[in-house]
């Protein structure tokens, strides 16, 4: 069982000097718990650039806010902080698990920042192991990140699986999980989105990634900082059940999408629309929609997870248009579209 099990070792007081007589008594058992062992991973590095949407490559922005976790984290008691590597350089991923196996760690969290091939995605996801207790855990983990960057003002795409050919796809995730080390892949935001652009651009909101990056570890462990004015010790982490098997990432498209027109501007400007979705086996996640018949479509618009059933008001601007039609996508970008709405009657 690792240390964040807190194994306890017996110190036994038994002399103490009483009026210049030596006097021997027995003392209560009390509990010091090892220091928690993280190992921060920043993701890429050598000529491994990650990410180079931007001038900067991804690289850069991984060691850098590592750097701020660690150095925010190291203002906690009982917690010892390593990064797998602290220069530029090029690292396997199997190199980088057993640095972790190597100095007895109780998690391994590897840094990220994401890019979509459409450039039409934003946000922050965790991605974590697919089995047992290393699932359970890092579910439970990931939830306190998203929380953090959701304070931040960044959207929540979600904690998920990957399977691929060799179980966990993620290879950081597979040989982490082969030497039984928790471990989950944090993709701050997206570089190449509008939305998310600007935590890149600002020093300040890069260092925010770190002390974020950092509280929220802080609150999975439930550390108390040195000076004594931050305490998570009483603070009761997201519990999650232990799956019976590998939980799989959902490769299917939401179940249904359907559009009612409520009211439509005969000018062509604007039309209110009812659009309801479900996804059975994935949350939802998106909206865009199309006045083109589906040539071209909007950006993508959250999409409220707490209802099946949201209204939408569409400004559709001017020129000549077709058929509205929606498409909602799910937490694994799997899209559907709706049922066409005339706007020609």
């Amino acid at each position: 069982m690792r240390k964040y099990f807190r194994r306890t070792m017996g110190l036994v007081l038994c002399m103490a000097v009483l009026l210049s007589t030596l006097y021997l008594a027995d003392m209560p058992e009390v509990s010091a718990a090892e220091p928690i062992v993280i190992v921060i991973d920043p993701g890429h590095g050598g000529d491994n650039l990650g990410t180079d949407y931007l001038p900067i490559p991804e690289k850069d922005y991984t060691l850098l806010v590592a750097q701020y976790m660690k150095e925010q984290l190291e203002t906690y008691q009982n917690v010892k902080v390593y990064l797998t590597h602290t220069e530029d350089v090029k690292m396997s991923l199997a190199e980088r698990a057993e640095f972790a196996h190597q100095v007895d760690a109780d998690f391994l969290f590897s840094l990220h920042f994401n890019m979509s091939l459409p450039h039409t995605l934003y946000g922050s996801e965790i991605w974590i192991p697919s089995t047992g207790t290393l699932y359970s855990r890092g579910y439970s983990a990931g939830y306190e990140f998203l929380a953090q960057f959701a304070e931040m003002g960044l959207f929540n795409r979600g904690i998920k699986t990957r399977i691929g050919s060799k179980g966990d796809y993620y290879g950081i995730i597979r040989e982490c999980t082969s030497r039984d080390i928790p471990a989950i892949i944090v993709e701050h935001c997206h570089v190449d989105h509008i939305n998310d652009i600007g935590y890149m651009q600002s020093a300040e909101l890069l260092k925010e990634f770190g002390v974020r990056d950092a509280e929220a570890v802080a609150r999975y462990f439930g550390l108390t900082s040195k000076d004594g004015t931050v305490s998570y010790s009483d603070y009761a982490p997201l519990a999650i059940p232990v799956p019976a098997g590998r939980v799989y990432n959902d490769t299917t498209p939401p179940d249904y999408v359907n559009a009612k027109l409520i009211s439509y501007d005969k000018t062509g400007k604007y039309a209110t629309v009812q659009l309801s979705a479900a996804d059975s086996d994935s949350l939802l996640q998106y909206y865009a929609y199309s006045t083109d018949g589906g040539l071209t479509w909007s950006a993508f618009q959250p999409w409220d997870r707490t209802r099946e059933t949201m209204t939408i008001t569409v400004n559709l601007g001017y020129g000549n248009k077709s058929d509205l039609i929606f498409k909602v996508s799910n937490i694994y970008d799997r899209e559907t579209n709706s049922n066409p709405l005339s706007l020609n009657g």
